[in-house]
């Protein structure tokens, strides 16, 4: 028997997420749309590169990030966000695809709803 944490009717539930660039301050805001085991994607971004980003990815199923039953989400360079990632963003260490990310796992209750912080000490 599977265990399945969330609810697989065609209830709709929603997570939104604002993710804040580094050095180049652009917002983008992230809402993830689910109906069972498919969510739809907005992306609505201040940085062209992150809206051409997230237009590329409007839906998926849970199981475009977990092919395989049983198995962790498909690595870094077979994961679609980070493949259009290469595509569409300029810069390696935009934290749009890993917010992206975490708020997909978030709405399917595989993570909690906390951001990831970076802290520079020096």
């Amino acid at each position: 028997m599977q265990y399945v944490p969330w609810h697989n009717g065609s209830i709709e539930l929603m997570t939104k997420v604002v993710i804040y660039g580094g050095a180049c301050k652009f917002r983008t805001e992230v809402t993830i749309l689910r109906d069972g085991w498919d969510v739809t994607i907005n992306v609505s971004s201040e940085c062209k590169h992150c809206q051409d980003y997230g237009n590329s990815i409007p839906s998926l199923s849970f199981f475009d990030l977990f092919p395989e039953r049983g198995k962790p989400a498909v690595g870094f360079m077979e994961n679609i966000f980070y493949k259009n990632a290469d595509i569409y963003l300029p810069h390696v260490d935009c934290p749009v695809p890993c917010g992206l990310l975490k708020a997909i796992f978030a709405e399917f209750d595989l993570q909690l709803k906390e951001a990831p912080r970076f802290e520079f000490i020096d």
